[in-house]
């Protein structure tokens, strides 16, 4: 019996997104990252706190645009995230086939475009594949997307991805959820992200 993978909710983002692409735009590129440290020390030791804080935030801006593509805290949550780090991992990799399958990534890296009224923009494609013990796809959606999200008075690093599959007609056993997110106003950056689990339930009849 094939494999059916099924998204439900398809690609679930917490936050809310445009349906259109925006082209992309020359932004500004902020001081590089260590003339933006070493302002932000000088200003916090003559006690100047926001602008230590502003020349931060442009280390950290300067390290992001350098950035390839990447996602951290990839984990098996037991409830869709409600916010940037506001998740409950689930406690071991074993799935009954009656439990949801919830994915949490914070992507980094993504390319952020500024317009010309200064807002910011970015956008990201996405495929999910689930991968046998021999390597083998068994079943997954391939080019969801594109996930764009617009009009930011600020550049934007807390921007989450989290995923609900539902699988059915898997045979029990060890599989790798693969996750690609790619970059859509920089196609060059993409990243695999890979998460094992235990397949528990019994196929469909």
């Amino acid at each position: 019996m094939p494999v059916r993978f099924l998204l439900p909710a398809a690609l679930v983002l917490a936050c809310l997104l445009a349906p259109a692409r925006l082209s992309a735009q020359e932004q500004p590129a902020p001081p590089d990252v260590l003339s933006a440290l070493t302002l932000a020390q000088n200003a916090y030791s003559s006690g100047d706190n926001i602008t230590a804080l502003n020349a931060i935030s442009d280390a950290q801006q300067a390290l992001w645009n350098a950035s390839p593509l990447g996602v951290r805290n990839v984990a098996f949550v037991t409830e869709q995230a409600t916010d940037f780090g506001m998740y409950n991992p689930k406690i071991g990799e074993e799935f009954p086939g009656d439990e949801p399958m919830i994915l949490y990534c914070e992507p980094f890296g993504y390319t952020q475009v500024r317009g010309e009224d200064g807002t910011y923009s970015f956008s990201l494609i996405a495929s999910v594949n689930i991968v046998n013990a021999q390597g083998q796809v068994v079943g997954g959606k391939q080019n969801l997307g594109p996930f764009n999200m617009s009009g930011l008075r600020s550049f934007y690093t807390q921007f989450i991805v989290c995923f609900t599959l539902g699988i059915r007609g898997l045979e029990p056993g060890s599989y790798t959820v693969r996750v690609t997110l790619t970059d859509n106003f920089d196609t060059t950056k993409s990243v695999d992200v890979e998460k094992s689990f235990n397949w528990l339930s019994e196929p469909d009849a």
